[in-house]
């Protein structure tokens, strides 16, 4: 299993272990009995279903602004870049200029 795979999968047992813990505190009332009731039950589906459609609510927003930001970040790195090369070009010919 490669890094990529492995930080997925760690990813997913996070995502699954949140969910998990969330919806047992707000649908485990009672521990009278060792079986879920329908209540339990019906809770812990319509929870998991609304974590899961919010994270994938999520996911998609994001997958739609990432590359705006990246594009963005890169513009910020070639103009800083493009700032300190003049500087440079500007400190060279004053220390030309000086020798001179």
């Amino acid at each position: 299993m490669d890094a990529l795979q492995l930080r997925n999968f760690k990813d997913f047992l996070l995502l699954y272990n949140q969910i998990s813990e969330m919806c047992f505190k707000k649908c485990a009332n009672t521990f009278l009995s060792r079986e879920i009731t329908s209540d339990e039950d019906l809770c812990v589906s319509n929870c998991a279903q609304k974590y899961i459609h919010a994270n994938h609510k999520i996911m998609e927003i994001f997958m739609e602004v990432q590359p705006v930001m990246v594009r963005k970040r890169m513009e910020e790195i070639n103009t800083a870049q493009t700032e300190l090369e003049t500087q440079n070009q500007e400190i060279k010919v004053e220390q030309n200029n000086n020798t001179s």
